[in-house]
């Protein structure tokens, strides 16, 4: 037992030097930076702010890496790609010279966007890469470099679905089969001239009661009043009416559609 304590002190003072040289390195990655957003895809309509002729998307850029004392700028590119069809200058514009304010992990660019006439009969997108520069060297999350933006005005929102489907817009009983004239007609029936916007998408749930939200109904409802106001001979009254050119010259009704 005296010979065991005697050797004790050197164990473990061969059990602390070996714990010492096993301690991991320090992590020493170079920052960098990624975008903010986990879907790779941003899609914007200026269907729902029919009064707007030009907006500002707020696009988020996180730091991988650490803050520093000082603004560090921001390197972005636009790529190029035969399915790339937007034009900057035209379609959009990089605002400014973007920079990570001082102390911060995280800031936004700004794009400008525009509605340009030819938005009516297509949607164009455009992508963003983030480069590496002098301030931000490394790669950040490598699944969150590029981001793709999508451009739309009138066109067929993906959710709305057909007469006889699963899908509320469409479905016979509520607006029916989309055409733009028919979209036109309730983007400005559902229009909150408060907020400046409408609405453009019916993406939850499906026809049957109980399986959508209950504001569904109270929008086919505000259609169908709208026209019934503003065209009362859509719906055999006297006055005003409203024929749709995509669906041979018919009469626009909703809740149920005519067509």
């Amino acid at each position: 037992m005296k010979n065991l304590k005697s050797y004790l002190p050197a164990l473990f003072a061969v059990l602390f030097f070996v714990g010492c040289a096993k301690d991991p390195a320090l992590f020493t990655e170079s920052d960098g930076l990624s975008f903010g957003t986990t879907d790779p895809n941003i899609y914007y309509s200026f269907a729902k702010y029919p009064t707007k002729l030009i907006d500002t998307l707020q696009i988020p850029i996180n730091v991988f890496g650490n803050a520093a004392a000082t603004a560090r700028p921001i390197s972005i590119e636009v790529l190029n790609s035969p399915d790339l069809n937007a034009v900057q200058g035209v379609h959009f514009k990089l605002l400014s010279n973007p920079v990570i304010p001082a102390n911060s992990f995280k800031t936004n660019i700004s794009i400008a966007v525009y509605r340009t006439i030819d938005l009516e009969a297509a949607t164009v997108k455009f992508a963003l890469k983030i480069k590496p520069n002098d301030a931000f060297p490394g790669n950040g999350i490598s699944a969150q470099q590029s981001l793709t933006i999508n451009l739309a005005y009138i066109q067929q929102p993906v959710t709305w679905g057909t007469l006889t489907g699963l899908p509320f817009a469409g479905y016979s009983t509520n607006f029916g089969t989309w055409t733009k004239t028919k979209y036109k007609l309730i983007l400005e029936a559902l229009y909150d001239p408060l907020k400046g916007e409408t609405v453009t998408e019916f993406a939850s749930g499906n026809r049957f009661a109980g399986q959508h939200p209950i504001i569904y109904d109270q929008y086919v409802a505000v259609v169908r009043n709208y026209i019934r106001v503003n065209y009362p001979g859509n719906y055999g009254g006297s006055g005003a009416t409203l024929k749709d050119p995509d669906a041979n010259n018919q009469l626009i009704q909703v809740g149920p559609a005519n067509y």
